[in-house]
């Protein structure tokens, strides 16, 4: 009977299994759905088109690598015009949609494959996640946990934003590789403490496979965390979690008095392998010579593992040392923090350039740095932008599953509290509070810490309907009147005399379970829990929806320039070999940088990295013009491209990086309205003569290098302040000089009547005071021929001087306008 028995679990365990992967399978299905919802609105015009602005540079990469693998863009001068810049970004996530574009393409693929492998691939990385999280949530609790988890994940608006078709940028891999890395720490963790793992049974390590498992588990662990290295410049902070884990879990485990080799076998080996394929990895992507940087792969990430790898041994060292001499325990973190903080200013001391990158490593986790202030997504979670309390961002990240979440973090913190926790539920606990801070730092974390909240939610919902019966319930609901086997048939037969006291027990248990499931269901109860699943999930699913639907970025008005300065103006070199500079750049706000090297195919000043933003903003808010030429010329721009946010909602950051207030040219202030406090913003004299105005909103109609040659349609999309976005594009020209002479002192004006391709009219008018002698001059930017361009003229220039004296029907050439020409011309008195 004994083996029977055996049958029979074995059946049923391996009826729970499959029932399980059904059931993730099902998850996976419905993750893929939902993340492939923005696929119509990115393909509609038969094209692909990308979410974001990180995403057109990475597809420009992809491009790049699939045409040249296994080499990958490093240096790029059609960014940071007219000088190149060096990509900090680490490689691996392009080189995979370069090979999934070659796989897809059957080693030939075109743009378009290219383009749809970058766009497939985030979504691909984000489903994928989800086997992890089920693996830590099955290993912190159990496998029900862990189906409820995995579907929170997969619907949690965070992770889909990052997530959806067209969404090309690393941060779904950060997700993935930090959280398969953690999910083999975790094992590997588990397992050690199931197999009693030590420093004297690792003797036995080559006759005992249970001794193995968690080594090679520990290894694996190491090998994502290179990967991610090789992904993310900021991954040394996430394998330096394994320290910090360590040091938490150690102070727990002398406290209790536990040994921990098991600890520090597993994280050895974890940061040993880490180093070991760091090593390869980097050798083929760092910089020449021995030069360090934490911002781009170098020998610092090689260093900085091998440092974390000694402060393990430092914390093994010190453990057995406080153990030995039976010392508080207290002195175990007391002693480390000590030294670390100790290190940290000895580094200051004698290392400058190592202590400046911790402290630059610890301001962009924290949200702070010379840009990252004007960067939307790097505000702390619950705050605006200009430091007001919001919820709006952690509601649309997480809608109610944050709040179920925060109960189940500190449910989970009183269950830890016992003697008996489980390293990995401590691990959990402190990598929650690890994730829980980027994400109130920066809230475009929140991607990262969907992780923890989809566990954490799961934990507190099974909890919830556990005490509800809830699936006992459903069942009773499913099957209902469904008797039980005679009581004879239940009693196990096991060969052993059994009492007829046991008997008699057994008999009435199953008499009252019988009688359970024949019962009515609670309808209370199923109610209930209904309520609380449609509480969690309902919101979550119907934001993540909205989240994948409304995926297009690029507005008509900017597709639309876009594809007219690809189509419309000359034709730069070495788009696919930037090694090179080309020959000329475009300068516009660097919010827009992406867009213009990858749609428009030309090189931009300023673009996503922050390039060239200074003179950016130097040039969209000077006054002069002449200093706007200098700004022009230094950098070799032919074109400059605005739009209404550059003189509205983003000016504030213009005028921040240019070091100026946005109260020197904004007056800032409130009314009283019947419907409360209404903000009232004016424009202040300043403002009206910066380059951006007179560009953007006076069509740089007082300006004489600067022409408009491009418009978007009228009656297109809104922007933020609720009003149209329009975007301009303006050709910086030498310009053709009237001259001549006319009265001493008296004003000359020379005027043109303009239509736009949208066919809206406009007049430009440039002036100039004669001097003492009476010579004036005037360049102007625009010539009275047809040029192709979309903006013309429909007059000729007419000169007036003073009130009386006018001269018509003056004639001016497209090469009088390209070469500078002087057009000496006699104003009649």
């Amino acid at each position: 009977m004994e083996k029977s028995e055996k049958i029979e679990k074995d059946k049923n365990a391996q009826s729970t299994f499959s029932k399980n992967i059904f059931v993730l399978g099902a998850i996976l299905l419905a993750s893929f759905i939902m993340r492939m919802l923005s696929y119509a609105s990115l393909t509609a015009d038969g094209g692909i088109t990308f979410t974001g602005y990180d995403e057109f540079y990475h597809m420009r990469r992809i491009l790049y690598t699939t045409f040249n693998f296994p080499h990958f863009l490093n240096f790029d001068t059609y960014i940071n015009y007219p000088y190149g810049f060096e990509v900090g970004w680490p490689p691996f996530f392009d080189l995979l949609g370069a090979l999934l574009a070659l796989v897809l393409g059957g080693g030939q693929p075109d743009t378009h494959t290219v383009e749809f492998a970058g766009a497939i691939l985030p979504v691909l990385l984000g489903i994928l996640t989800i086997i992890p999280v089920y693996v830590i949530a099955a290993s912190v609790f159990d496998r029900r946990t862990a189906l409820v988890g995995a579907f929170a994940f997969a619907v949690l608006p965070a992770h889909v934003y990052v997530s959806r078709f067209g969404t090309v940028d690393h941060h779904v891999a950060e997700v993935f590789l930090s959280t398969v890395a953690y999910a083999f720490f975790i094992l590997a963790l588990k397992l050690a403490g199931e197999s009693k793992l030590s420093l004297s049974s690792l003797k036995n390590v080559s006759s005992d496979k249970k001794l193995i498992s968690p080594l090679v588990l520990s290894a694996v662990s190491g090998l994502f965390f290179s990967l991610l290295i090789f992904t993310w410049v900021g991954a040394p902070a996430f394998v330096s979690f394994i320290v910090l884990y360590a040091l938490v879990q150690t102070t727990l485990d002398i406290k209790a008095g536990k040994e921990s080799d098991y600890l520090f076998i597993c994280s050895a080996a974890t940061l040993f392998a880490t180093l070991l394929f760091t090593i390869p990895l980097s050798a083929g992507a760092v910089r020449q010579g021995l030069e360090m940087s934490a911002m781009y792969l170098s020998w610092f990430q090689v260093v900085y593992v091998l440092i974390m790898l000694a402060g393990i041994f430092l914390l093994w060292g010190f453990s057995a040392f406080v153990s030995k001499k039976g010392m508080d325990w207290k002195y175990y973190p007391g002693v480390l923090i000590f030294i670390s903080i100790s290190g940290i200013l000895f580094l200051r001391m004698f290392s400058a350039e190592y202590y400046a990158f911790i402290v630059e490593g610890l301001r962009f986790f924290s949200g702070k740095g010379e840009y990252i202030s004007t960067i939307a997504e790097a505000v702390p979670l619950f705050l605006t932008g200009q430091g007001k309390l919001t919820f709006s961002a952690v509601l649309g990240s997480f809608g109610p599953s944050f709040l179920v979440a925060l109960a189940g973090f500190f449910l989970l913190i009183l269950e830890s509290k016992s003697e008996k926790s489980k390293p990995e539920c401590i691990f959990f606990l402190v990598w929650t509070l690890f994730y829980a801070y980027l994400a109130l730092s920066q809230r475009r974390f929140t991607y990262l810490f969907a992780v923890n909240v989809s566990i954490l939610t799961a934990y507190t919902l099974m909890i919830l309907l556990d005490s509800l019966d809830f699936e006992k319930e459903v069942r009773k609901l499913v099957k209902p009147g469904k008797k039980t086997e005679k009581n004879s048939e239940s009693i196990p037969q096991t060969g052993k005399k059994v009492s007829l006291k046991t008997r008699s027990k057994s008999k009435i248990r199953q008499g009252t379970e019988s009688k359970g499931k024949t019962a009515e269901p609670d309808y209370f109860k199923l109610v209930s829990g209904v309520a609380l699943i449609g509480f969690v999930f309902v919101s979550s699913i119907w934001i993540g929806v909205a989240f994948a639907k409304d995926a297009t970025s690029i507005g008509p008005e900017w597709q639309d320039s876009l594809e007219w300065l690809e189509a419309s103006t000359p034709e730069t070199s070495y788009y696919l070999e930037p090694s090179e500079t080309p020959e000329y750049g475009v300068l516009s706000w660097w919010d827009y940088g992406n867009w213009i090297v990858y749609v428009g195919k030309r090189p931009a000043v300023s673009n996503n990295f922050q390039t060239g933003v200074e003179d950016s903003a130097n040039f969209f808010l000077t006054d002069s013009e002449e200093e706007a030429k200098t700004i022009i010329e230094k950098l070799n721009i032919k074109y400059i491209i605005t739009d209404t946010l550059m003189a509205e909602g983003k000016f504030s950051a213009i005028t921040e990086i240019a070091g100026k207030n946005i109260s020197d040219y904004y007056e800032i202030g409130t009314v009283k309205e019947n419907t409360g406090l209404r903000t009232v913003v004016t424009p202040k004299k300043a403002f009206l003569h910066t380059q951006i105005y007179k560009l953007h909103k006076l069509d740089g109609t007082s300006l004489g290098n600067f022409r408009l040659v491009h418009e978007s349609a009228m009656n297109t999309t809104e922007n933020e302040s609720g009003k149209e976005n329009t975007v301009k594009v303006f050709e910086y020209v030498k310009g053709a000089t009237f001259s001549g002479t006319v009265n001493p002192n008296e004003t000359v004006m020379a005027t043109l009547e303009l239509r736009s391709n949208t066919g809206r009219t406009f007049v430009y008018q440039k002036g100039d005071v004669a001097d003492e002698k009476g010579l004036f001059e005037i360049t102007v930017p625009y010539s009275t021929e047809s040029t192709g361009n979309g903006v013309h003229a429909t007059s000729d220039y007419s000169l007036t001087a003073g009130e009386n004296s006018t001269l018509t029907e003056v004639q001016v050439t497209e090469n009088d306008i390209l070469n500078g020409s002087r057009i000496e011309l006699n104003i009649p008195d």
